[in-house]
């Protein structure tokens, strides 16, 4: 039977995340149940914990139609389809259970706000497929500019008029 499993992990603490820019890493994956290869289905980095919410309800739905097409989709028109048993795992219901739920939104939100990772797990019956975000502590904070690159200086704030000078010839004429 499968069960959809929302759990995170406080990540490793290095320093505050409230005084660090943070990003968050999304991804869903595909784990066999020997678990002898994993596969990435989808990648996204997120900017806010609201932003990778969105994205982990999206990619649940998506992945959820992907596992449990409807009968009358024309990619299935001529193929037989064969009705399965109640013992069958149904993991695109528990996906669209947790997409549809919207305090189960919100908790995911509290999580990943809080800089913790957040996991969905459901089990079909030869893999396991994980929807999950974690916080990913950048370098620099929101309001500091980008570095320049090596050897270069940074470009002028716009209106600073960096203007050329008119060149002087060394040589009169």
């Amino acid at each position: 039977m499968s069960a959809a499993v929302g759990t995170y992990r406080p990540p490793i603490p290095v320093r505050a995340l409230r005084h660090t820019a943070v990003a968050f890493r999304c991804e869903v994956t595909a784990h066999d149940l020997s678990g002898s290869r994993e596969v990435i289905l989808a990648y996204y980095r997120a900017a806010s914990p609201r932003l990778a919410a969105r994205w982990m309800r999206a990619e649940a739905q998506r992945l959820a139609r992907l596992l449990a097409p409807e009968p009358t989709a024309p990619h299935l028109q001529s193929v037989l389809l064969v009705a399965a048993g109640p013992d069958c795992p149904q993991p695109a219901d528990d996906l669209l259970a947790w997409a549809s739920s919207d305090e189960r939104y919100e908790h995911a939100l509290r999580v990943l706000a809080a800089g913790n990772t957040y996991l969905l797990n459901v089990t079909d019956r030869d893999a396991q497929y994980s929807v999950r975000a974690c916080a990913l502590p950048t370098r620099r904070s929101p309001r500091s500019p980008a570095p320049a690159p090596a050897g270069r200086r940074p470009h002028a704030p716009a209106g600073a008029g960096r203007h050329r000078k008119p060149r002087r010839w060394r040589f009169a004429r």
